[in-house]
Formats: C-alpha cells, structure tokens, sequence
C-alpha cells in the first residue's frame, strides 16, 4: 500500500504474540507466491507490447492490479476494440509464451573465474552476460584461451548481449593471446569515470527520490563533502541512514546524520 507521502505501507495479520512500536520484525517472502505474481506481472507487460503492435503507440497504460493468481491491466485507448481485437490479442500473447525466451542474466567475475580455472567459462551462454575485470586473467595462458574460446562461442551464436569490463581499453591490455585483443576491441567501449561532487549529489538525490527517501539537498551535500565519493562507499552509507530513520522516525538533517555516523 501507498500512502498519501509515497510511502510503503504493509498491512499484516498477527496470529501470535502482539507487536509494538519498536520491535524488530524478520520478514520472509513467500518465494511460490512471489514467482507467480512475477509471472502475471510480465503478463501484463506482454499484454500492453502487444496491444501496442496491433493498435499502435495511441494504446497507454492507466493502471493494473497484480497478484499470485489474477492480474487486469487498464489502458486507455480512444478506437473500438472488437471481439476479433481480444481473440486476436490472446492468440498473440500466447504465441509468445509459447517461445519460452530465455531472459537468464549471467555475472561473472574473472577475478572469481580465475580461482576456479578455465572451466568456469565452458558455460551455457544465456541471453545476457557480464564479464567483470577482464584484464585480471592477462598473462595466464589456460584463462586466456578459455575468454577466446568464449568470446567466439558468443559470437558465433549471434545472438544476445555480452558486457565486458576492465581497468583499462581492451587493445591496451597485456594479453599473451594477442587475437583476443582485437576480439575484444571489436565492439563499442566506453569508458566510466568517477563522479564529480556535483554528479555524486545529483546520483544520491535520484536514488533518494526513487526509494521515496526524504533527503534534504543540504544533507547530501553534507555526505558527499565529508565521505568518500567512491559511490560504493557512499551508498552504503544511504543504507545506514535510510533504517536509522526508520529506526528513529527522525528527519535526515545535518545534525542527525552526524550523530548516527559519529562525525564531529
């Protein structure tokens, strides 16, 4: 539930005991129920795409309701919708679960890959794939070989995702393999620098607002002037903050967030 400030309410039923302002609660979901209302919430998805393809682009969500066993999607569209326009949506929609689209993610990092040994990239290769800190395995020779081989497993599939990272560009690393090199320089590269002050205060007050955190610009300023900027570091920091005020139903000003992380 929503509440009127954005907040998230959950409503519970208490069978044992009783609970007061102030207990700590250890929540678990309920893992079937939850993967059932995954399902009918990309239902819904699959539903508003396909709309969108037999009508066009005039078709807009207005709203949904979704749980472990019903979903309705309202959407707002100004022609008629004919019993052939339901048949024919149903039919569609089917169709495509019936192509069970692998939507599998894989993670890797070579840092991890390395303990491990070149096996550890003779995987199925899913629709998605992140290889983190490639330039790491440079110099041995098994993991080189087993990147290459991977690289063009990948590529001969023709199809999918492959997202590669590294400390430095992929034609500057000291691979012994040097075709891996230009494998690897043969897609597009960007690189990712650290955020300035100004960045690292706009990127913590959007998580902020999409976490439905009230945090003041000035106290973020404040974090980001006296922690460090390293966003992992930084984030955590968020975290700590966001359950203390929780913990105390405090606002996150200055003083308070001073007292919670012991600055002077």
């Amino acid at each position: 539930i929503k509440c009127p400030n954005k907040q998230h309410l959950i409503h519970v039923k208490v069978n044992k005991a009783l609970i007061k302002v102030g207990d700590k609660v250890h929540a678990i979901v309920d893992k079937e129920k939850r993967f059932k209302t995954q399902c009918n919430h990309s239902s819904i998805h699959l539903i508003q795409k396909t709309l969108q393809d037999m009508l066009g682009n005039d078709v807009h969500q207005a709203g949904s309701r979704v749980d472990e066993n019903t979903f309705r999607f309202d959407f707002i569209y100004h022609g008629k919708i004919t019993d052939d326009v339901i048949i024919n949506l149903e039919d569609n929609v089917n169709s495509k679960l019936k192509q069970e689209v692998d939507t599998k993610v894989t993670y890797m990092s070579l840092d991890e890959a390395r303990k491990l040994g070149a096996m550890a990239l003779e995987v199925n290769i899913p629709k998605v794939v992140l290889l983190d800190n490639v330039d790491i395995i440079a110099g041995d020779e098994d993991l080189e070989l087993g990147l290459f081989g991977f690289f063009n497993r990948w590529y001969d599939k023709g199809t999918g995702t492959l997202i590669m990272t590294s400390q430095k560009s992929f034609d500057q690393i000291g691979f012994i393999k040097k075709d891996l090199n230009t494998r690897l320089s043969s897609g597009v590269s960007l690189s990712l620098d650290y955020l300035n002050e100004e960045e690292c205060v706009e990127a913590l007050l959007k998580r902020s607002k999409a976490r439905f955190v009230n945090l003041p610009k000035r106290t973020v300023e404040f974090l980001v002037r006296h922690c460090n900027h390293d966003m992992r570091s930084l984030l955590k920091v968020m975290d700590k903050l966001e359950n203390a005020q929780i913990e105390h139903t405090h606002e996150l000003t200055i003083p308070f967030v001073k007292k919670i992380l012991n600055l002077n």
